[in-house]
């Protein structure tokens, strides 16, 4: 798997959850769970084909909006994220990142 399979079981993953929540109106609101599908949707659908950087911003978007309605916990999304992108380097021969930790009490 590499990044862009990486990428994709998340965006399957956050799909899968907006989905179980109750439908809102979302015409006009770019942080409406029902744009946030449709983030996915197409990311999910261009995995392969559209920019990693493009992917890369529309997933942390994803991933904000979703933390803050409190349907994420940061800390959960790391520990399920941080193993898959470290499998994706490694298959693709890159090193692993330092893990960098902040401590939000400080």
């Amino acid at each position: 798997m590499d990044e862009r399979g990486a990428t994709r079981i998340l965006f399957e993953r956050y799909l899968d959850l907006i989905e179980r929540e109750p439908c809102e109106e979302s015409r006009g609101n770019r942080l409406s769970l029902g744009n946030l599908a449709w983030m996915c949707r197409e990311a999910i659908a261009g995995s392969e084909s559209l920019p990693v950087d493009k992917l890369s911003r529309w997933l942390g978007f994803v991933q904000g909006c979703l933390a803050m309605r409190g349907l994420v916990d940061v800390d959960a999304e790391r520990s399920f994220s941080r193993p898959l992108f470290h499998e994706a380097y490694r298959t693709t021969g890159r090193a692993v990142p330092p893990i960098l930790e902040n401590n939000p009490e400080n």
